[in-house]
């Protein structure tokens, strides 16, 4: 028996071990799962929901902090804050994995990438996370994954609230946000700014390497007459973030002077409503999304390079509900256009100086029915680039529930597409790394099958689910060569892996909530690099009655392997576990002072090879609010 089929057995074990007395239905609303709302006993694929709890009991961290609770994803920050961060999913690359912010894709037009280091929102409401291939519904990004942020928005009312928290590494923190609406039209506005010392992220003791972000974002509504509305929404992010270099290519990060500085914008604007059509009610959705993505890398204080990115992509959506006799019908067809432009400067007469756009049309439809226990979906996508032959993806799925016994079983296959990017493409320092533009893009085909647990009067929740995905045309830096290229690799790599989450309420006062994952991704039978093979977190809320309340979260991550770029041998790097809490004291309704810590063990880890870590850290923080 493989290693692999006792780690399911052994899950499975523990998840059938719970009572099953409940029979309620989960009331949690999805969108990931297909592209409009829908109730997540009808979801077909795995998606975690981390709310207003989850996202209170984890404190107000960077976002990719805040996932490592979500089974599955693996997070690989190369230093302090700041620095460049990266998160897996299932095994996949970094770039598989599509990220939206408020629905605009966060992810760089040159890289095709969302670096998780300037996430740091107080105003995160809401992320939810669909895991495996998605690019029948969400396109050529989504090969891994979809991992959706939701800011907060107006509700009935006046809100205001105001953060102040200073500590380790010299940091300090501010935000405000102001929030006014009801149903016909409302308006946020929110306003931040960190700022940290950091760390000597080469470890040897030499300057520090510091972090600013800044940040302001806003939203709002309005009614047009009828079912129609508009909405639109913006963030703007200013960063400089300090780093250490390699100078001498002897795989050891030398304490430099080096410095990036951007701005990020990303910005919607969504008209909807419905109208009636032979008996029908269509929902109609027409949206213009931006990212506009643009940084400056200095050495020495001299700029070395400029890039300017934006993304333009416009969409027109409609779907619309059903009955039959017993039987529910949902369907929904998407129209697409989106243009990417990448402008890269790295001085005059530079080779590396070049202007690309991409230009992408899709078409793509879901469809999903129910009938008592039985929920089917179907969904398809024909994307048509400029650039590469036209693609076809496709997701399938189905789930019976098992009243009696409060469970629910589901499983689904599907394909996703992963186009090469920019710098893949055309090369962005042609003294090191040239483009290949003979790239073709990365398929992936995969499998899941999960059973859903309620527990206890729906006190909880369990879920276990097996994964197997097989990727073929991956695309890699081929270090065999100079100047330095990007190529497909001739094999396959395949991924598989069980995870395993749940929630429960042990008491009024007290919520837990925590996942584990075991993964293998191998390419030609070799581990794949920054790819842990177990994960696993435990997050535990006390919110008694009262002034006090705390929180605590443990994140492990085993043991994975990476490069030694001096080398360029295969190094391991230790497993580790970083402990988080807070503590909060609320004397009067509107003011609560608080102490959180972050790597409460010190513990001394690395997510990257020769990046060092930040050790243990307190901060201290008041936070004023009315509404």
């Amino acid at each position: 028996m493989s290693e692999f089929k006792r780690k399911l057995i052994a899950s499975s074990a523990c998840l059938l071990a719970f009572p099953v007395l409940a029979h309620a239905q989960d009331e949690t609303i999805l969108v990931t799962a297909a592209r409009l709302p829908l109730a997540a006993q009808d979801a077909t694929v795995s998606v975690s929901v981390l709310g207003e709890a989850e996202l209170e009991a984890r404190g107000p961290l960077f976002a990719a902090d805040i996932l490592r609770a979500v089974p599955g994803l693996a997070v690989s920050r190369s230093g302090p804050a700041g620095s460049l961060t990266q998160i897996r999913a299932r095994g996949a690359e970094a770039n598989h994995v599509l990220v939206l912010i408020d629905g605009v894709e966060a992810a760089s037009p040159f890289t095709g990438e969302a670096d998780f280091s300037n996430f740091l929102f107080d105003d995160l409401a809401r992320i939810e996370v669909a895991r495996g291939e998605q690019s029948a519904l969400w396109g050529a990004d989504a090969i891994g994954g979809v991992i959706a942020m939701q800011t907060a928005r107006p509700q009935d009312g006046t809100l205001a609230s105001l953060r102040m928290e200073a500590g380790s590494f010299e940091t300090r923190r501010i935000a405000g946000r102001l929030a006014r609406g009801d149903e016909a039209r409302g308006f946020g506005v929110s306003l931040g700014d960190f700022r940290s010392e950091g760390i000597d992220i080469s470890g040897q003791d030499g300057e520090r390497d510091g972090y600013d972000n800044t940040q302001l974002a806003f939203n709002a509504h309005s009614a047009l007459g009828g079912s129609w509305r508009v909405e639109g929404s913006g963030r703007w992010i200013d960063y400089t973030s300090a780093s250490d270099a390699d100078t001498d290519f002897n795989g050891v990060l030398d304490d430099t002077d080096r410095e990036r500085r951007g701005e990020q914008f990303f910005s919607a604007l969504t008209v909807s409503g419905e109208t009636g059509l032979s008996g029908l009610t269509l929902s109609h959705e027409l949206a213009a999304r931006l990212t506009d993505d643009r940084n400056r890398s200095f050495a020495d204080g001299a700029r070395t390079g400029r890039n300017l990115g934006q993304r333009r992509q416009v969409r027109y959506q409609v779907s619309s509900r059903w009955q039959s006799g017993a039987v529910s019908h949902r369907l929904t067809g998407l129209v697409e256009n989106e243009r990417d432009k990448t402008k890269n400067d790295a001085g005059p007469g530079n080779g590396a100086n070049q202007t690309r756009t991409i230009e992408t049309r899709a078409l793509a439809f879901d469809y999903g029915l129910a009938r008592g226990p039985l929920d089917l979906t179907v969904s398809a996508r024909r994307e048509s680039n400029d650039r590469f032959d036209d693609s076809t993806t496709w997701r399938a799925g189905a789930a019976w529930s098992f009243e009696p016994v409060g469970g629910r079983l589901r499983a689904s296959m599907g394909e996703g597409v992963k186009n090469p990017g920019v710098f893949e493409l055309f090369g962005f320092f042609p003294d090191f790394f040239v483009g290949n533009p003979d790239l073709v893009p990365e398929r992936s085909k995969g499998w899941e099958i999960g059973w859903e647990q309620r527990l206890l009067d729906d006190r909880g929740s369990a879920e276990l689910t097996y994964f197997s995905s097989e990727l073929e045309d991956e695309i890699f830096t081929d270090f065999s060569v100079f100047p330095l290229t990007a190529g497909n690799a001739a094999g396959r790599s395949t991924r598989e892996g069980i995870e395993l989450s749940g929630r429960f309420t042990v008491t009024p006062a007290v919520y837990l909530f925590g996942s584990a994952s075991w993964l293998q991704s191998e390419e030609g039978g070799t581990a794949e690099i920054r790819r842990p093979e177990q994960l696993a977190s435990l997050t535990v809320s006390w919110q008694p009655e009262g002034p006090l309340s705390a929180s605590i979260s443990a994140d492990y991550t085993g043991e994975q392997t990476d490069t030694d770029f001096g080398s360029f041998q295969t190094v391991t790097l230790d497993a580790y576990t970083l402990v988080s809490g807070q503590l909060n004291w609320q004397p009067r309704d509107g003011v609560e002072f608080y102490a959180r810590g972050e790597n409460l063990l010190d513990e001394d880890y690395r997510d990257v090879f020769g990046f060092h870590t930040p050790g243990r850290a307190v901060y201290f923080g008041l936070r004023l609010h009315r509404g």
